[in-house]
């Protein structure tokens, strides 16, 4: 009989141990979610404090530029550059990035963990837009950009053309605006055709589309 009860009594301890170990994890890993806004389980919770580098929540702070984000506006950047957090996922957002691109080719992209996405000519800037990623292409051709939106995975979402006027888009309470001079809208005043310039707000919450909070007939620049 002791020589069954002992593998037995082994074999219960060890059940114990392995459920508290799950429950415990379980434990540790909500409350590191809910202290980082992230949603990971304890393995990858683990493999992050075991890293020798902080972590660099890049975007955290708001906008970033091209320049910033590589830390030099010449030559090649070809890096990871830190993490992002949008819809409480976590990824590692990569960079290339040819500064000297004298043919305007689109070789430009980043990647968002192993997804790359894009082939740009220019990258401007990165910023988060709730649970979205914004990324600015300019153009060497007029004052106009596009803002590029994307999900967590790397998808487009939408993509809007906007116009460098006073200053860039600009990103206030989960709500993204900018300004748009349209050339096919124009009105003659004191003697001047004049564009429409458009001031435009996207919610966070309704990403694909744009409402019109004001304009105005006067020059682009």
């Amino acid at each position: 009989m002791n020589k069954k009860v002992g593998p037995i009594l082994a074999l219960i301890v060890f059940v114990i141990i392995l459920i508290g170990g799950y429950f415990l994890g379980k434990y540790i890993a909500e409350e590191y979610n809910k202290k980082h806004n992230t949603n990971m389980n304890i393995f990858e919770i683990m493999k992050i404090e075991q890293e020798d580098i902080p972590i660099n929540y890049v975007l955290k702070d708001g906008p970033k530029s091209i320049k910033e984000l590589c830390g030099k506006d010449t030559g090649i950047c070809n890096k990871e550059v830190g993490r992002i957090i949008l819809n409480n996922a976590e990824s590692k957002l990569y960079i290339y990035n040819n500064f000297d691109n004298p043919n305007d080719d689109a070789i430009n992209y980043f990647k968002l963990n192993n997804t790359k996405v894009g082939s740009f000519i220019y990258l401007d800037e990165f910023a988060i837009l709730g649970n979205y990623l914004i990324i600015t292409e300019p153009n060497s051709i007029n004052n106009n950009y596009i803002i590029h939106i994307y999900d967590n995975i790397g998808k487009e979402i939408t993509n809007y053309t906007a116009t460098n006027i006073i200053k860039n888009y600009e990103i206030k309470d989960n709500n993204l605006y900018f300004y748009y001079c349209d050339p096919a809208d124009t009105k003659e005043i004191a003697g001047n055709i004049l564009p429409k310039v458009s001031y435009y707000k996207v919610s966070s919450d309704n990403i694909n589309e744009k409402n019109e909070e004001s304009f105005e007939y006067k020059a682009c620049s």
